[in-house]
């Protein structure tokens, strides 16, 4: 199995409409060749850092997934030049650590939670310090 990260940057003066057609086509596609998406994410509009076919926003999707094709990456990259709504993509083979790494960063929950238990502590031992030094 390869790992795919592909982030696509779509023109944001689209309809909400043409850009959920437009994802569902992406998926569509990975699925129609055997692929699975592991992840995706919305980054939503954003300004560019430079225009791009004189638009100054895009938006931004983010796909993780496995495929067993090797030539995947020249098909979905054609899908993406021909389509005029794309101002830009990247596609990424990961390796298994990174894709590790990746899927791991969607649970911040648990280390929220120890950060604030350990906040937590470091208050209550401050305050056993200040009772001690308030006795002496």
């Amino acid at each position: 199995m390869n790992n795919y990260e592909t982030v696509i940057v779509i023109d944001a003066h689209q309809p909400e409409e043409i850009i959920e057609n437009l994802v569902d086509k992406i998926k569509k596609l990975i699925s129609d060749n055997g692929g699975k998406i592991l992840d995706m994410n919305r980054w939503g509009k954003r300004r560019l850092a430079y225009e791009i076919r004189k638009k100054q926003h895009g938006y931004y999707i983010c796909f993780i997934y496995e495929i067993d094709k090797n030539d995947f990456s020249s098909i979905i990259e054609r899908f993406f030049r021909l389509n005029e709504e794309i101002l830009r993509y990247l596609i990424l083979r990961l390796d298994k650590k990174l894709l590790d790494i990746k899927l791991k960063k969607k649970k911040p929950e648990k280390d929220i939670k120890k950060v604030s238990n350990k906040d937590t502590e470091t208050e209550n031992i401050e305050k056993e310090e200040k009772k001690v030094v308030e006795e002496s």
